[in-house]
Parts: structure tokens; C-alpha cells; sequence
């Protein structure tokens, strides 16, 4: 099959790994890929550097004539059999560039779309074109599939494929050196510093259980425009000389084996990435109930669930799990055990292949 990915964003977070590992398998299965994302992007770099094809594409505004020409050019001259949108941004002016291909040649690329948000659909326009735009909606959570349907999205275009990590590649990273948190239990998070990750919440349960737990640190993986906002924040209530912030890091995999406890607080999430990598490293997770999460994190077996922008209830799940290592130990087994169960690469690149082809099948 020939492939063409889209991606929109600049930025290296999750549904950018996600999709990195995507054209990894399928690129080993002996698929033609190409991808077509702004030059600068982090993305674009790592694809290019595997010898894979990689096409500068912008977009501005989601109306984009410029944005349309551009992927009809690609998607005739190419002879494209699928088109997988990997952010929302593209599937409007690509999906409109596939039907018109229908008409000038006879014959379109599959269309199909990841969503990885679990936001409601608040303007008719979005409903339209996933409605009528693409082929399938791959979402990354049952949770995120119930909205779409909840939203008007036709039940028969939207399946759930869950995301997927390498257990075996996890176990061969080395431990990064973490020269902070010396003799202390870590607690860490990586994700993009922004408001929906819950971080203020980190340090304000951090601030509640200072006195109680004297030997834990806090260690945030990850940037964004929120950090100034966040230093200041723990200043403020005099826990800044245990947060430690290291700003983006490749090797982060690496850094979360010198972790104790994984703590991802979000107000929204999809299905999180970071928190797979965790439970794949045998680490417990304290996060909250939200999106998928659920679906990841079971409640006092892989770790504690606690509901979002509740700083102290977060407080006394990190004090119940910093003074229990019994039950990390088991709760992070336990986790290693869901992963390689449920949320492989192996998996998500099987189950994405077959809806490709089912696709095409039905297009032909």
C-alpha cells in the first residue's frame, strides 16, 4: 500500500510518537510511506532520517485553499491508496481533495482520521467532515469514541485502536542519571507543561505532604509555555527546592526508571502515552478519572485514580503509595502485565493494517 501521513503540529508530544512508531511499522512491513508535515517539526526530522519520504506541508487556517491544492497534488501524483490524518487540522481540505479525485481520475484514497482528544465537537463543520470526509475515525479510547457518537458522528465510522508501546524496547533503555533526588523517592511525570496535565495540582498536593513524606522529590520531564507560571507557583508555597523541572527530553523512557511512583494528574486525556511507557517501566500510576485513563489505570490494582483538579485527594495518594512500597511493587507489576497484554505496537500496527485494507477492499 502506498501511505500518506499527515501531520499539522511543530511539536514533539504524544500523538507525534505515536505516529513516529506508526510509519516505523508499517514502513518495516514493506508499505510505501510518505509524509507530509512542516519541515521544522521535530516529526518531519526522524521520519527523513529513516530514508523515508517526508513533504513539507503547512496549514494555516483550517479553510485552506492553499492547503487543498496542495494535498490533491500530492494524492494525484502519488497514486495514494490511503490517507491517514493524524491530527484534525487537514482532514477537512484532505478529504475534499480525495472526493475530487473521484471525479478527475475515478478512483480516491482511503480517508481515515486519529482522534486523540477527548473534547465534544462544538461546531457543525467538524461533525460534517468527519461525518462525511472519512472513511473510519481511529480513536485512541473507547471514552473518546462514546463522545464522537454522543456528538453525531455515524456509529459505523468510528472504531477504537488503542495506542501501543514496545515493552521489550523499554527494557533496553538505560537509565538516564538523574543527578537531583539523591537518596529521596521520586515522584515524576513527563508531559507538556500545560494547563490540561494538572501539574499545579502536582505541587500543591506536593506542598500538603512536605512535612509527612520528607524524603520525596518531584521531578517534571517536559516543556511548555506554563513553566515560569509553575516555578513561581511552587516558590510560592515553598516546595520549589523539590521540584525539579528538565525541561524536553528524548530519553525520557531512560529518566522514568529513576522514578518510584509515575503521577499524571490531567483535567483531560485521551489516552495517555506517557502513562503506557510507565506501567511498561513497572512503575504505579496515580492519575485521575478522566477520558481514557480508566481504561489504562485500574483502580487499586495498577494504581490510584482520583478526580481531576482535587489537589488533596492527589495529596493522599501520593502519601499512601510514597509510604507503602508493597504496594507499588504490585501495582507496578501489575501495570507491566496490562501493557503487554492490551497496548502493544504490535497490536495497534495489526489492528491499523486491517482496517486499511478492510477499507480499500470495500473502496474497490
Amino acid at each position: 500500500m502506498k501511505i500518506l501521513y499527515i501531520d499539522t503540529e511543530n511539536f514533539w508530544r504524544g500523538g507525534q510518537e505515536q505516529l513516529f512508531s506508526l510509519i516505523c511499522g508499517m514502513n518495516e512491513a514493506g508499505h510505501e510511506i510518505m509524509l507530509a508535515s512542516p519541515c521544522s517539526a521535530p516529526l518531519s526530522e526522524r521520519v527523513s532520517q529513516l530514508g523515508i519520504r517526508t513533504i513539507h506541508f503547512d496549514q494555516g487556517m483550517e479553510v485552506s485553499p492553499k492547503a487543498f491544492l496542495s494535498l490533491y497534488s500530492l494524492m494525484k501524483n502519488n497514486e495514494v491508496d490511503i490517507v491517514h490524518f493524524n491530527t484534525p487540522q487537514p482532514v477537512l481540505p484532505g478529504g475534499l481533495a480525495a472526493k475530487l479525485l473521484t471525479l478527475t481520475k475515478g478512483k480516491r484514497p482511503v480517508t481515515v482520521c486519529s482522534r486523540r482528544v477527548n473534547f465534544p465537537l462544538k461546531f457543525r463543520l467538524s461533525r460534517w467532515k468527519y461525518n462525511h470526509l472519512t472513511d473510519r475515525v481511529l480513536t485512541v479510547s473507547e471514552s473518546i469514541r462514546k463522545t464522537l457518537l454522543n456528538n453525531g458522528i455515524k456509529p459505523d465510522l468510528i472504531e477504537t485502536v488503542y495506542e501501543g508501546i514496545d515493552p521489550a524496547w523499554n527494557d533496553a533503555q538505560e537509565p538516564s542519571v538523574l543527578p537531583f533526588c539523591k537518596d529521596s523517592l521520586v515522584v515524576g511525570t513527563v508531559a507538556h507543561l500545560s494547563q490540561e496535565k494538572g501539574h499545579v495540582d502536582i505541587i500543591t498536593a506536593a506542598s500538603l505532604i512536605r512535612d509527612k513524606c520528607p524524603d520525596a522529590c518531584f521531578v517534571f520531564v517536559g516543556e511548555g509555555l506554563m513553566r515560569l507560571e509553575l516555578e513561581e507557583h511552587a516558590r510560592n508555597l515553598g516546595v520549589s527546592d523539590i521540584m525539579h523541572f528538565t525541561g524536553f527530553r528524548k530519553d525520557s523512557e531512560s529518566l522514568m526508571k529513576n522514578f518510584d511512583i509515575f503521577c499524571l494528574p490531567s483535567l483531560s486525556e485521551g489516552l495517555s502515552s506517557a502513562i503506557m511507557s510507565a506501567m511498561a517501566c513497572s512503575l504505579p500510576v496515580i492519575s485521575t478519572n478522566v477520558g481514557g485513563i480508566p481504561e489504562l489505570v485500574i483502580h487499586g490494582k495498577t494504581g490510584l485514580l482520583t478526580e481531576p483538579s482535587t489537589p488533596d485527594q492527589l495529596a493522599a495518594s501520593l502519601y499512601r503509595l510514597l509510604a507503602s512500597p508493597e504496594e507499588r511493587i504490585s501495582f507496578g507489576r501489575e501495570g507491566r502485565k496490562i501493557v503487554e497484554t492490551r497496548f502493544t505496537i504490535k497490536q495497534k500496527l495489526e489492528k491499523t493494517e486491517y482496517y486499511y485494507k478492510l477499507l480499500l477492499s470495500l473502496r474497490d
